[in-house]
């Protein structure tokens, strides 16, 4: 995805084996007269440890999806460009060795060319051709944690399986200027123990997780770096590969007596300029003939420099770790400089996204539920659920480019099919579990209301109901034990006598058991519906909260328990929603997040705010405003719930006109000092300041990463200090916590991102207007200082409650009114996943250990397997567990440690 626009040529390249067989330059023992400074690099060289070492050479191509073309058209050139003829110099020749990104590419090729399969079994098999071990090369920020473990499932495993047991050890990401905090342990995890990056400093360097695994990482600044030497001329081409060996024996600490080493990766792109790719044969043989050379001066050097040979990019990093005594290390997450290239850029396609990213995960522990009631696997969707995850996890880092919209259009596609996907196998399994349950229509109309996560939690609940002619009039809910429980009815219709037709009804659901359900039932009345007439006060008080309505938001929001004012209010309102000039790209050749200005600026605030009462009842009270606001209509419900520490606030831009370089982001701004930030990440937790790598990432990003944003977020993100803290869900992925004004305003003001309408870096790529609605939820609540008294209202706020109204029950229902499939004793440990095992029958849970303290946690189960394994990520069993016939296994946990474990 190289930017400059000197590469973007018209012409493409046609990646041959004829490109490959020019004549070189110089023959064999032939005096090659050179520079004074290359003469000088050229001895240096001589007198180094790499003078009888190797360069290893490591040839690929650099692999959006699409962003050169539409996907389907580089899919063609991928195989007639690529593929195909590099199979041929395999085959033709030895000493070729060839690299492939990713394993999407395999699967590509394999379906346009089933009879090859072989070919390249033989091929992987003689390790003369690697394979990535992810799916694709993806925005590691822009998944949560089980989709971005699937890349492993869709990559590694998948061409374990499909390739004879090909072990894919190396991963490459060639291009994405981020990292997030726990890809290293998952690759380790998974048995991967090679990373390739770039758009980072040149090195070698294991890059570690907070749990002490790490993955043997290689940076040539750019991926483009060993093409630009092709590029140059003979003499300069020399000298800079001279340059790069002392770069190597400078910085690195080879054993005497084991080969030294030094890498290249010819990693490039089809629409680049053809002379360089064809220059690679006749430049090693150059290189590799070089004997005699002679300076300016007329002096000769006999030169003993590493010769270049063929190799897959593991042979590298196997020798680099055997012949050299420490690699340096690197901990921490690299902030995606390109963060706004998938969530502001492209809303809908990751509001898609997000919401299959809660609901998959889901869908697998329900359905894996069910079996363990039923005792059978035979209703276990297994090909749907692959079809989803496939969807889930197929759009790349390359949105955009030439022809842009087709490749745009087909990511929202494929997040909405794996949406639509999860969204039916949770109803299916949630459906079958809720008719299972024991029931007691004598009590009323069962509510069975189920919880996905792996802790008793009490939350709202939402539920849509249809009534018979002349059966209710109003509507009573219970719950087992027949206490009555508050509900509330909204978008109420009624039939001309007063009896409900539909309704919503909202209820809060408490202390339902971890990844289990709870019973509830509603009974009909023939009382009138209480609905009070509406005042608006702009005054709010409840149990929790006192609030005071303003002009675009909230301008006070005091926390009675602490007391504690919430709000600054000296330039935003809390809800407030704002528009910034934002030009830009999502992703190009830029070194730090490109910012907002206060060019165009609005808000909500400079308008007097016509605030509605919209709803008032035992539940909840809602409050709602609909404001133009420059390009767009805002609007903002803000909803106070009276039985749970919760706010909502519901945001939508309508009539959004598309107009380019524009932003619009929600604004929380908190009475914090100094405040700390903190985010939820893939398995894991960023603070601010603490978290990330030290340093700059260098090769020309020289911002401090602790300094770059905005983040990228999984559900939630927090911000402590001044003696309170406050949680915010998010259904964005976009989140600064910066001043945006220039204005040095106190605080610390949390701002969603909504959208922003930039544009592709392709010279031929297209505009991200987004024109239309857009919606948007966010919640918080606020609490004691600290991410750990927030993290699981972030998770529960962007994970409802499920519930299943009036479910027809079996006749031999075997499940009580309340039950847990599975729960956990510690609250540091979060279960990502509880599913069917791949290729065999058998339970497979995931969790992490948010803490940095080793813990010992019990794991209670539906009931007991005879044998508990630990696996590797994919599953792979490593050791024997012990569990008992109470049906609890004892996990063990390191500090910040993802574990996986199978029970059959």
């Amino acid at each position: 995805m190289f930017r400059n626009s000197f590469l973007m040529k018209v012409k493409l390249l046609v990646v041959a084996f004829s490109l490959f067989g020019m004549n070189g330059k110089a023959q064999e023992h032939q005096v090659v007269k050179v520079t004074n400074e290359t003469f000088k690099v050229l001895k240096d060289v001589s007198n180094s440890a790499l003078a009888d070492g190797e360069v290893l050479l490591s040839l690929t191509t650099h692999q959006d999806l699409g962003w050169i073309d539409e996907i389907e058209k580089c899919v063609v050139m991928r195989d007639t460009q690529w593929i195909t003829p590099f199979l041929q110099r395999l085959s033709d020749e030895a000493a070729f060795e060839m690299d492939v990104e990713q394993a999407s590419i395999m699967r590509e090729y394999i379906t346009r060319h089933p009879d090859k399969k072989e070919e390249i079994v033989q091929r992987l098999k003689e390790g003369r051709m690697l394979v990535g071990a992810t799916h694709n090369q993806p925005y590691e920020e822009m998944y949560f944690s089980e989709s971005l473990a699937r890349q492993f499932y869709l990559g590694k495993l998948w061409l374990k399986n499909e390739f004879e047991g090909y072990n894919a050890t190396s991963y490459y990401n060639s291009d994405v200027p981020g990292r997030s905090l726990q890809m290293p342990q998952l690759l380790a995890k998974a048995g991967v123990e090679n990373m390739f990056i770039s758009r980072h400093g040149r090195g070698v360097f294991d890059w570690k997780s907070p749990d002490g695994s790490s993955v043997t990482s290689y940076s040539p600044g750019h991926y483009i770096d060993f093409y630009n030497v092709l590029g140059k001329e003979d003499d300069e081409a020399i000298k800079e590969l001279g340059k790069q060996a002392l770069y190597w024996t400078t910085e690195y600490d080879y054993i005497p007596g084991e080969k030294a080493v030094m890498p290249a990766v010819l990693n490039f792109e089809f629409i680049w300029d053809p002379k360089p790719v064809h220059n690679l044969d006749p430049f090693m043989k150059l290189w590799n003939n070089l004997a005699t050379v002679e300076n300016e001066d007329g002096e000769r050097l006999e030169v003993s420099i590493p010769k270049i040979k063929f190799s897959t990019l593991d042979k590298f990093f196997d020798q680099m770790r055997q012949g050299t005594k420490e690699l340096p290390s690197i901990m921490g997450e690299r902030p995606n400089v390109w963060v706004y290239i998938h969530g502001p850029s492209h809303h809908w396609a990751l509001d898609h996204s997000r919401k299959a990213d809660v609901l998959l995960p889901a869908a697998e522990k329900f359905a894996m539920a069910d079996v363990l009631v039923s005792k059978s696997y035979a209703n276990y969707p297994v090909d749907l659920f692959a079809q989803a995850w496939e969807s889930k996890i197929y759009p790349d880092h390359g949105w955009g480019g030439k022809g842009g919209q087709s490749t745009d259009d087909i990511f929202l596609a494929r997040f909405a099919d794996a949406h639509a996907k999860a969204q039916y196998l949770l109803d299916n399994s949630l459906n079958s579990l809720a008719s299972k349950v024991a029931t007691d229509q004598g009590k009323g109309v069962p509510v069975v209301v189920f919880n996905s996560l792996s802790w008793e939690r009490t939350s709202p609940v939402q539920i849509s109901m249809q009534f018979d002619a002349e059966t209710a009039r109003s509507v009573r809910l219970f719950s087992k034990s027949g206490a009555e429980i508050p509900v509330q009815l909204s978008q109420v219709v009624q039939r001309k006598d007063g009896y409900l037709k539909s309704a919503e009804l909202c209820f809060v659901a408490s202390n339902v058991p971890s990844i289990g359900y709870e019973t509830y039932y509603a009974q009909f009345s023939d009382e009138p519906l209480n609905q009070p007439a509406l005042t608006f006060n702009p005054a709010f008080e409840n149990d929790f909260f006192e609030a005071q309505l303003a002009d675009g938001g909230l301008s006070s929001l005091l926390d009675k328990q602490l007391n504690k004012e919430l709000v600054d209010d000296q330039f935003f309102k809390a809800g407030e929603i704002f528009t910034t000039k934002s030009e830009g790209n999502g992703a190009g050749e830029f070194f730090e997040v490109q910012q907002v200005s206060m060019d165009g600026f609005d808000k909500t605030g400079n308008y007097p705010t016509a605030w509605e009462l919209v709803a008032d009842g035992p539940v909840y009270t809602s409050f709602r405003y609909r404001q133009p606001i420059r390009n767009a209509v805002a609007e903002l419900q803000i909803t106070f719930y009276n039985n749970v520490k919760k706010v909502d606030f519901d945001v939508e831009l309508k009539n959004w006109d598309g107009t380019m370089f524009r932003e619009y982001r929600m604004a929380l701004p908190l009475k914090m000092d100094d405040g700390k930030v903190a985010y939820e990440v893939p398995f894991g937790v960023v603070e601010v300041g603490k978290d990330e790598m030290t340093g700059i990432a260098g090769n020309g990003y020289e911002t401090p990463c602790k300094e770059l944003h905005p983040r990228g977020i999984e559900n939630w993100i927090n911000a402590s200090g001044t003696g309170f803290g406050v949680t915010l869900s998010s259904s964005v992925v976009g989140m600064d916590y910066v001043d945006p004004t220039g204005k040095n305003l106190p605080g610390t003001i949390l701002q969603p991102i909504l959208l922003a309408s930039r544009r592709s870096c392709h010279g031929e790529g297209n505009d991200y207007h987004q024109t239309g609605d857009h919606r948007y939820s966010f919640s918080i609540t606020s609490h004691q200082p600290g991410w750990e008294n927030g993290f699981r209202f972030g998770k529960e706020s962007n994970e409802a409650l499920f519930a299943v109204v009036a479910p027809e029950k079996y006749r031999h229902a075997p499940l009580p009114e309340r039950g847990s499939f599975l729960s956990i004793d510690q609250d540091n440990i979060v279960v990502t996943a509880m599913k069917k095992a791949e290729n065999e029958d058998g339970m497979v849970v995931r969790c992490y250990n948010l803490d940095g303290q080793q813990t010992t946690a019990k794991l209670k189960l539906w009931e007991a397997f005879d044998t508990v394994y630990e696996t590797n990520l994919i599953e792979e069993n490593k050791a024997k567990l012990k569990g008992n016939r109470s049906g609890t296994v004892k996990l063990d946990l390191g500090k910040y440690e993802i574990k996986t474990i199978k029970l059959k």
